[in-house]
C-alpha cells in the first residue's frame, strides 16, 4: 500500500511545508524519488548563498518527523569545467 511522505524545507529561518508530498511504498522509496529535486533544491540554495543550514524534514502522512537531513548530503560537488 502507498504511503503520502512530505519534504519540508528548513532554511535555518522558517520551515517550507510540502503541502503536496510524493507517495511511495516505504521511506527509502519516497527518499530515492525525492534525491533529485532534493539535489536541485540544494545547488539552488547554494546559488542564493544562504548563510546558515538548511535541511529537509521529512515527514509521514500523520505529521510524524521520521527525519531531518542536511540538505549538504544530497549536494554534488561542483565539477571542473572540461577544456
Amino acid at each position: 500500500m502507498l504511503q503520502r511522505f512530505y519534504f519540508d524545507v528548513d532554511n535555518g529561518r522558517e520551515i517550507v511545508r510540502d503541502d503536496e508530498g510524493v507517495e511511495a511504498e516505504d521511506f527509502e522509496q519516497a527518499l530515492a524519488d525525492a534525491r533529485s529535486v532534493i539535489s536541485e533544491m540544494a545547488a539552488e540554495l547554494a546559488v542564493a548563498n544562504l548563510s546558515g543550514p538548511c535541511s529537509i524534514i521529512v515527514r509521514d502522512e500523520t505529521g510524524l518527523t521520521l527525519a531531518q537531513v542536511p540538505l549538504g548530503l544530497f549536494s554534488t560537488p561542483p565539477q571542473e569545467p572540461k577544456i
